[in-house]
């Protein structure tokens, strides 16, 4: 599926290693076949829609090694696979997005440093996203989420103002490393690239991606809020610490926020929720 020299397989390497994550994470939202992980393509599949190498390539790449598995996801009976929709727009279930050309990015916009035609940026309605990648990410976390059994949760809510250097540094920064999470980003311009007031919104995932994770969490930051969600069952009662009741999920986002220097108005002072199974 690929031409063979090296920066296209570096390419190929990069837009993969993205997809896997994702569908580490789907399969803990219990997006996957009932029989679970290894996802497997069927011969027939391939051959009714990548007759060709150039078939596979008429998409950025993320784009195409979406398309090979999307279709085996499905949430509330609906299937998540990759769909034409009208005027070059695509469709995944009930969301219509379209690729946005490097061309198109004003001069100065955050998203064209690093804009990568592989996996590239994402207009949904007002939304627009750094990647595609970090739109189906984005998808995944608030609204794919809450099937039957998944459990998951709200945990914490910290207030921290727009205004917190440490709060702008954790919304903004590209040095998140790959052993503290992954992080997706979008941006509210409400349709206009120029918007001067345009609101930045980031989810970290710090579990879930990694082999062998059995638990999903990840941070929402934005609206100058920090706050925890999960699919971690409590291992005991409200009576013992936050940290003995879901100790993946707050080890995990203290390693995050720890660098920031905002663990402890998060994970200690922020307000404890707790709640079963929400959207957000």
């Amino acid at each position: 599926m690929c031409c063979g020299r090296p920066m296209c397989w570096s390419r190929a390497a990069t837009s993969g290693l993205a997809m896997g994550r994702f569908i580490r994470l789907a399969a803990i939202y219990r997006l996957t076949p009932a029989n679970g992980l290894p996802l497997v393509l069927s011969a027939w599949w391939l051959t009714a829609h990548l007759p060709s190498r150039t078939a596979f390539h008429q998409l950025p790449l993320a784009m195409a090694i979406y398309r090979l598995f999307g279709h085996m996801l499905t949430y509330s009976g609906t299937s998540l696979a990759l769909q034409q929709a009208d005027r070059g727009a695509y469709r995944v279930a009930s969301v219509t997005f379209r690729v946005v050309p490097l061309g198109e990015l004003p001069g100065g916009h955050r998203y064209a440093d690093g804009y990568k035609r592989t996996d590239p940026v994402i207009r949904c309605g007002s939304l627009f996203f750094r990647s595609f990648s970090a739109f189906v990410l984005e998808r995944l976390l608030p609204w794919w989420s809450d099937g039957q059994g998944v459990g998951k949760r709200r945990m914490l809510s910290a207030h921290l103002g727009r205004d917190d250097p440490r709060y702008g540094r954790l919304l903004r920064t590209d040095g998140i490393i790959e052993g503290q999470g992954i992080a997706a980003d979008n941006r509210d311009d409400w349709g206009n690239l120029n918007a001067a007031n345009a609101g930045d919104h980031r989810r970290v995932i710090v579990s879930g991606w990694r082999s062998g994770e059995t638990v999903a969490a990840h941070l929402r930051v934005g609206n100058g809020r920090v706050e925890l969600y999960t699919t971690e069952a409590p291992a005991a009662d409200r009576s013992h610490p936050l940290a003995d009741r879901y100790s993946v999920s707050i080890g995990a986002a203290r390693r995050l926020l720890r660098p920031f220097g905002l663990e402890s108005d998060v994970i200690d002072r922020g307000t404890v929720i707790d709640r079963g199974t929400v959207v957000g």
